[in-house]
């Protein structure tokens, strides 16, 4: 009993058809939240199907999949509890002055901070195998780097605004937390930044405008879903459509977009190309159409990049030589995490014993991770196997225990 199952269907295959007339594959694709609709467990494993089936019709895998959360994906009977609702509450109720410094303190905190985000628990099993699971206070956002051919790193940074969603979300009673104003930005570096609710959603969406505006090139948003570009001289901004929003929605308009970015000279002045295609669907006839820009079907934008510098290679902190963070050290100032990616997808296929089978086996596991939640602890011992230069036997063991799965299974 799926009423969206033909619309999923086209647009599958209108991506297909697309990609394969741009003759390129994604090299990310971005869902900006409510992957699920109540945040249930059923619901992210047919998101996975879809979304593999998706990436494959396009050419690429579920490696290149980012995801963040919506409202849609917290668990409410979770954030609705008393506990965390007086947390809301007490940062709802903060001064401005003072917001900033009480979201640092609840976030920091080793009670309040998991709490805050304990409704995403389904959410963060899901989004873990793409790396993209969020944990406070070091981890709530979730990061990518890509590259354009002459070496300008995109940034993909994917902000969470889920965490205050209870049960009647209002207007400017959501926020993201303080690590939003810390982005920033550089002569080799470009950011893309997603943001599942809208400004208007926001209480300190106004001072978040004001910061994006500065830092980020593109900035994709969820939540409405009516399609909406703003071209501006420093930035684009999409609002995206949903790929299936409510049909008694006024202006039903399910959709989606395609990105292409490029960075190029133009009388030796570097350029931010951008192409985004715009797709929504037209019924009788049934099918998706490109929604035009002054007669044009692609919406087109040039962005003036400061001078390339290029950069000295950095070096990279080892666990032994940093703090507890080290681990998003790592992630972060590797160019590629593909491999790690692909290896995690079939990772997070497995069983929990058969994971903490593997983990043991390789002896991927602190005692500092003990408390930590199961995704949370697969994922540490995943960085630790890229850290420690063992990738090679963690796909030898992945491998090993699949196939000993699907044997067991025939």
């Amino acid at each position: 009993m799926d009423p969206n199952a033909h619309l999923r269907n086209e647009l599958a295959a209108d991506a297909e058809r697309f990609c394969r007339k741009l003759q390129k594959q994604p090299d990310v694709v971005v869902v900006s939240g409510d992957v699920a609709f109540q945040g249930a467990e059923a619901e992210y494993e047919y998101a996975y199907q879809w979304l593999k089936e998706l990436c494959g019709r396009c050419g690429s895998d579920l490696s290149k999949v980012l995801v963040i959360p919506g409202n849609h994906d917290i668990v409410r009977d979770v954030a609705n509890k008393p506990l965390v609702r007086s947390v809301h509450n007490a940062i709802r109720n903060s001064s401005e002055l003072m917001l900033d410094t009480l979201m640092r303190e609840q976030l920091s905190d080793s009670e309040s901070g998991p709490l805050l985000y304990r409704s995403l628990g389904p959410y963060n099993s899901f989004a873990e195998q793409f790396f993209c699971s969020l944990y406070p206070p070091n981890r709530t956002m979730c990061v990518r780097d890509l590259y354009f051919s002459e070496g300008t790193k995109l940034r993909v940074i994917g902000l969470n605004s889920t965490f205050m969603c209870g049960e009647r979300d209002k207007p400017k009673e959501l926020f993201v937390d303080p690590s939003a104003f810390q982005i920033t930005t550089g002569p080799d570096v470009e950011n893309l930044v997603i943001c599942h609710h809208p400004y208007s959603w926001l209480g300190n969406g106004e001072q978040l405008d004001d910061h994006l505006s500065s830092v980020a090139r593109l900035l994709l948003f969820g939540h409405v879903h009516s399609n909406r570009i703003r071209l501006c001289r420093d930035f684009i901004q999409v609002a995206a459509s949903a790929a299936h929003p409510d049909r008694v929605e006024r202006g039903w308009e399910p959709g989606y977009n395609l990105i292409e970015l490029d960075v190029a000279k133009e009388d030796g002045i570097r350029m931010l190309k951008a192409q985004i295609h715009v797709r929504v669907w037209q019924q009788r006839p049934g099918e998706f159409v490109a929604k035009r820009d002054r007669g044009q079907e692609v919406f087109e934008h040039s962005i003036r990049l400061d001078p390339y510098i290029q950069q000295p290679n950095v070096h990279v902190p080892s666990i032994a030589e940093t703090s507890k963070t080290a681990l998003e050290i790592v992630e972060m100032e590797e160019s590629s995490m593909d491999d790690l990616r692909r290896i995690s997808i079939r990772f997070f296929r497995l069983s929990v014993s058969q994971r903490a089978q593997i983990v043991g086996t390789l002896n991927l596991l602190e005692e500092e991770d003990q408390k930590l939640p199961s995704f949370e602890r697969s994922r540490r011992a995943l960085l630790r196997a890229k850290e420690r230069n063992i990738v090679d036997k963690l796909e030898e063991q992945v491998n090993r225990v699949a196939g000993t799965r699907r044997e067991e299974a025939n």
